[in-house]
């Protein structure tokens, strides 16, 4: 059995030494200004609070109001603790329901769960979507353009939904934690459109954006080493592909901004029409949150 174990491993290095080309990735573009405090909780991903910047008042955002992570599925019991000292009462999920059923978060059983899916999966999407990927019917072209049509789609395809996710936000009287699978995109267009209302210029939004590339650096250059190392397996597999799809780029929060100035003309008008947010109701947000 040993003897086979060792000759198989022999075999698929010989194969990678001969099939596989080592694929130069490019280097994302990072978050500058890591202002947030960094948290540490065991097994959870892009996990970090929104604070300490100031918005275009001068106002500073108080931290420990929101948190935001990748999902909780693997949140061990011993780090219940954690979230309670962080005071974190409420959780939003915002993937969808084939999601959430694969991998189910983990979480106190005092905790208020709550799901809001602006985006369904149907006709199961992703899963097709990564059989293309792997048979190689999937460039980083095409993985370009579906990453900036999902963003503009995100923000202006399911108002009602977007509505309620950002209102449970900043309705909630005790920290409160949102994700999605990979706390990036969802997340991160969610995070956009609060620190939009709450009046915080383009060049601070799109640093805290960046900041999950800071976050994910060492997961995201694990997956694609490993990935350039089983290439031969799917030797047909466009491994930029893989890159598109594990980096944020400034690009893709400029499609959903560009979508919301296209629809609603402005983000005001966004925030005023879809969101319902009143200038009255923004400025006693803008209260509440900054200092």
């Amino acid at each position: 059995m040993n003897k086979l174990i060792k000759i198989s491993v022999f075999t698929i290095s010989l194969c990678c030494i001969f099939s596989c080309k080592t694929q130069h990735f490019e280097t994302p573009e990072y978050g500058k200004n890591e202002t947030e405090k960094v948290i540490h909780i065991k097994k959870v991903i892009n996990f970090r609070t929104v604070g300490n910047i100031k918005n275009a008042d001068g106002r500073t955002l108080k931290e420990g109001k929101f948190y935001r992570s990748a999902h909780l599925h693997k949140l061990k019991k011993k780090s219940f603790e954690d979230f309670e000292k962080l005071g974190i009462k409420e959780i939003i999920d915002l993937r969808n329901s084939k999601e959430i059923a694969e991998k189910p978060d983990q979480l106190p059983s005092e905790t208020d769960y709550k799901k809001y899916s602006a985006f369904e999966d149907e006709g199961d999407q992703l899963a097709q979507a990564k059989k293309l990927v792997l048979k190689g019917k999937v460039n980083a072209s095409d993985a370009d353009k579906r990453m900036i049509d999902f963003y503009r789609e995100y923000v202006t395809e399911n108002p009602e939904t977007i509505k309620k996710i950002i209102t449970e936000i900043l309705e909630s009287k005790d920290p409160i934690l949102y994700h999605c699978t990979a706390g990036k995109d969802r997340t991160g267009i969610t995070t956009a459109l609060i620190l939009t209302i709450l009046k915080f210029d383009k060049e601070t939004i799109y640093n805290e954006y960046l900041l999950s590339n800071n976050y994910r650096k060492n997961l995201v250059q694990k997956r694609l080493r490993l990935a350039n190392t089983l290439h031969f397996l799917y030797p047909k597999m466009d491994l930029q592909v893989l890159e598109k799809l594990s980096w944020v780029e400034k690009r893709y929060l400029d499609a959903a901004f560009e979508e919301i100035n296209k629809k609603y003309g402005s983000t005001d008008g966004y925030i005023q029409q879809v969101l319902g947010i009143s200038d009255a109701k923004r400025n006693e947000y803008i209260q509440k949150f900054t200092y």
